[in-house]
């Protein structure tokens, strides 16, 4: 599925790089593309969303009895779209809603429509109107079984503000390659233009949140505590660069951030690899204590084990930040609830949970690692390998 907002230009690049990749499976392919915008979005942007609508007039089109607001085209013998048009009034979104909702929409109904004996589905695949997908997008699905397939992505184009992305791009790498390095399992990259889901795993997680932005993240951990997930190296996803402020963070008010930096001439900085190293040690505490005997945690004990680099005289405001997090809570309840060392380490993985581990590092940065120049950054193992993305399509 395809949320559309503003997104006319989707029409040259990214559907013709769908019917590509359609045309290389057997059998039929559905698309679902969501056309919305809110209560305070520009005229522009209706008038955006009406090009993308009138394109496909010249399409066979059938209307969807009981849903006014679907309208199934006939793109090729091949590929059928649903749009859903929510460009006009009483139909449009809540400005707190926005992609998030557009996302539930599209994948809530392929997955009603994964049930009925018409059509088979083994993924739902989610992308964004500038995503330009490679001829194996579709196809690279047979070789995998996980529940959760991640695309991988590359940002592409030639624009004022490339070189903001090129960083902005190397920040998500290195913060995913920070937790790959301290183990943990919310080790992904967490793009809505990137992901493949089963259609029981997004059932189970209860599909997108209807939130503005990070509705990627959230559905990720939810469907990594409840399924397998793999970061395939096949059906890569170019994603366009292009100015954005629909969201309140994300790629596009990410990029605008560091391109407002590069412009008054200060420096872009990067999560330090402290962070990381002691990420890593709350890891190994997790496990170290699903081995042991201990029902009650002894917070100090367990702090000194992970405060790392962090001075003997910190170790208080370090016990601080795990207690606000509830992770020496996290750990007495594994103990109570899970019986075996792998259903403590279980529970408690899925307690301190990705987003526990995002609000612990941004508590690190905030107290104790300031974050850190490209270069500084690029000297951390983990990272120095990142690629810096080129800047054409």
């Amino acid at each position: 599925m395809i949320p559309l907002y503003g997104e006319s230009r989707w029409l040259n690049q990214g559907l013709p790089s769908l019917l590509t990749a359609a045309a290389q499976v057997k059998g039929s392919t559905l698309l679902i593309g969501v056309v919305n915008r809110h209560e305070l979005s520009k005229l522009e942007v209706r008038e955006d969303n009406q090009l993308t609508l009138d394109h496909f007039k010249f399409f066979p089109q059938t209307p969807i009895p009981d849903f006014p607001l679907m309208t199934l085209v006939e793109l090729n013998s091949q590929v059928d779209l649903i749009l859903l048009n929510h460009n006009e009034e009483p139909h449009l979104f809540s400005s707190k809603e926005g992609v998030g909702k557009a996302r539930k929409l599209g994948c809530d109904l392929a997955l009603a429509l994964s049930t009925t004996p018409t059509l088979s589905v083994k993924y739902i695949h989610t992308t964004d109107g500038d995503a330009i997908v490679a001829p194996d997008y579709f196809s690279m699905e047979i070789n995998f079984d996980s529940d959760v397939l991640l695309h991988p992505y590359l940002h592409v184009g030639d624009y004022e503000q490339m070189e903001a992305l090129r960083l902005y791009e190397f920040s998500l790498r290195h913060y995913v390659a920070g937790l790959k390095f301290a183990g943990s399992p919310y080790a992904h990259e967490s793009l809505g233009s990137t992901i493949a889901i089963k259609p029981h795993c997004y059932a189970a997680v209860r599909g997108f949140p209807k939130r503005n932005a990070a509705e990627d993240f959230y559905l990720l951990n939810k469907a990594v505590k409840t399924g397998s997930l793999y970061q395939s190296e096949q059906g890569l996803v170019r994603l366009v660069g292009r100015e954005s402020r629909r969201v309140p963070f994300g790629t596009g008010v990410g990029t605008e951030k560091i391109w407002q930096k590069l412009v008054h001439h200060q420096v872009p900085t990067f999560y330090h690899p402290n962070c990381f190293e002691i990420t890593k040690n709350v890891c190994a505490a997790l496990e170290q204590w699903s081995q042991n005997l201990e029902s009650s945690p002894n917070r100090k004990e367990i702090t000194r084990t992970i405060r790392g680099s962090i001075e003997i005289k910190d170790l208080e405001r370090l016990e601080n930040i795990l207690d606000q997090l509830g992770f020496f809570t996290i750990l007495e309840t594994a103990k109570k609830q899970r019986k075996s060392p792998e259903a403590i380490l279980k529970h408690s993985h899925e307690s301190w949970d990705g987003f526990k581990t995002l609000k612990f590092i941004h508590g690190l940065r905030e107290y104790f690692f300031p974050e850190v120049t490209l270069e500084e950054a690029r000297k951390w193992p983990p990272s120095a390998a990142i690629p810096l993305l080129k800047t054409t399509v």
